[in-house]
């Protein structure tokens, strides 16, 4: 208890002095609009997509209540009749409902941008497959180079940089003062001191950060209820990223150097670990494509060029060898009024668009498991890394969008395959059980939070302890002289 006591008593003493030397309200003069600019900046590219995609679904939604009104249309006049066949042939519903797969913005995507400003977050359904760009993404050099100024920059970036700040003189201060001799009697004072001090600052900048990442989910989840779990990893990861440093810190300062050395020191390993590092990890390593749009919408056209040139009986057959539920009695009624010619030169172009897609996916899932292999290695991108996954914006996460886009444009196709091929007109029964997407988000992701934070702590522990080790033999030659 007297122990408790005692330091309580520091503690107090030490918030005293962080008020007196006017730190606090430098920190907070720094953190306070870094942290509002990096909320705004990531609620407004949060927001944007937000409006896509509740464009794209209210669009969706009024072509899909035009065309179950023109059911019931008067087919005793031409356009009554007009009406009525757009709605009813499934050949043209298709093409006219514009169905779409979603990528919704999660509650923690406006503290971590990650690639959700270059990933494609929607993707047309149709049964006829299509790979024309929907819309060209501008981006200028300097933001390319510079990366987001989002609350996931403040944590990685900005946060070490006021640990340093705050916290480089903490041993080299007390010789400075000249107490370092008086606390030296006790060696465990002085561990325990400074460690408590080291603690207070670590807690001060933790409690920013939880802060500001509580307010942007806050923002965010006001539609959709608080993400708890989501919240609980962030908070985890910020805590463990903060607290390693603090470990370096710690680990520096035990050297009893002077604090212009420190400071050159830990700077250095600033750089080391977040410029240094993860620059020559961009050159070492592959980084797996979010997008290939653009290349693929080229050799899509130039395969629709050569498959349109091969015979209807062979387009037919290729079609059949592929889904033989549908070869029947009318297997190759080419006429002016069938659609089996036509779907069957769609399903033959993204037959043929499939093979490359499985290569592409073959070297990017390899890619993949590269760069998460290799980000280990490296804390900052690391920690990078995990809070993306935290806000559903790394390449993972967009690499489970695509697959489940995949899987909803089998669906959709099967559903009007059926309709296509039994000459079955739709109802308005038809269009309540259509192919409904729900989006999901890769179920994987919460393991490599938990395993993120037990890493991150284990350097923590690593600092910690070898600092511990070299501040006690570095009092053991002072007291020997």
């Amino acid at each position: 208890m007297h122990r408790f006591n005692k330091y309580l008593s520091v503690a107090q003493q030490e918030w005293r002095l962080l008020c007196r030397t006017r730190l606090l309200p430098v920190v907070a003069a720094i953190l306070l609009p870094a942290a509002v600019a990096a909320l705004y900046y990531g609620h407004h590219v949060s927001a944007k997509q937000h409006a896509a995609v509740d464009s794209l679904q209210q669009y969706y939604q009024q072509q899909l209540t035009m065309l179950r009104a023109q059911l019931y249309a008067d087919t005793s006049t031409p356009q009554g009749k007009a009406a009525y066949i757009a709605a009813s042939w499934p050949v043209v519903a298709d093409h006219k409902l514009h169905a779409v797969a979603w990528y919704p913005p999660a509650p923690a995507a406006a503290l971590s941008v990650g690639m959700s400003d270059l990933a494609k977050y929607y993707y047309p359904i149709a049964v006829k497959s299509s790979y024309a760009p929907a819309e060209e993404k501008i981006s200028t050099p300097l933001q390319l180079a510079t990366g987001n100024f989002d609350t996931a920059f403040l944590v990685i970036y900005l946060m070490p940089l006021l640990s340093i700040c705050m916290s480089c003189h903490l041993l080299s201060q007390e010789k400075e003062q000249g107490t370092l001799s008086l606390l030296m009697v006790q060696h465990g004072v002085l561990t325990g001191l400074l460690l408590l001090r080291l603690l207070i600052r670590y807690l001060l900048l933790l409690s920013g950060m939880l802060l500001t990442g509580t307010v942007g989910m806050a923002l965010s989840a006001a539609t959709h209820g608080f993400p708890w779990l989501e919240w609980a990893a962030w908070m985890g990861i910020t805590a463990t990223w903060l607290s390693f440093w603090m470990g370096l810190i710690w680990f520096v300062i035990a050297w009893n150097r002077h604090t212009t050395t420190n400071l050159v020191l830990l700077f250095s390993l600033w750089l080391l670990l977040l410029i240094v590092l993860p620059a020559g990890f961009r050159l070492m390593t592959t980084r797996p494509q979010t997008n290939d749009t653009a290349a693929n919408a080229a050799v899509q056209r130039q395969l629709e060029w050569d498959t349109w040139d091969l015979p209807k009986r062979q387009l037919l057959d290729s079609f059949y060898q592929a889904y033989p539920q549908y070869h029947n009695a009318q297997a190759y009624d080419t006429g002016v009024h069938s659609s089996r010619h036509a779907v069957a030169y769609y399903s033959l172009v993204d037959q043929r668009m499939q093979r490359i897609i499985a290569t592409q996916e073959v070297n990017r899932h390899k890619a993949q498991q590269t760069l998460a292999a290799a980000v280990r290695y490296n804390p900052a991108v690391y920690t990078q890394w995990l809070l993306n996954s935290i806000a559903r914006t790394d390449i993972a996460d967009y690499d489970h969008f695509r697959e489940e886009t995949r899987r909803f444009r089998e669906q959709w196709k099967q559903f009007f395959y059926q309709r296509h091929f039994q000459d079955r007109q739709l109802t308005d029964a038809d269009y309540q059980s259509l192919p409904v997407y729900i989006p999901s988000y890769d179920p994987e992701s919460p393991a490599h939070w938990r395993n993120g934070m037990l890493y991150l702590l284990a350097l923590t522990a690593a600092g910690l302890g070898s600092g511990t080790l070299v501040l006690k033999r570095k009092l053991n030659d002072l007291n020997k002289i």
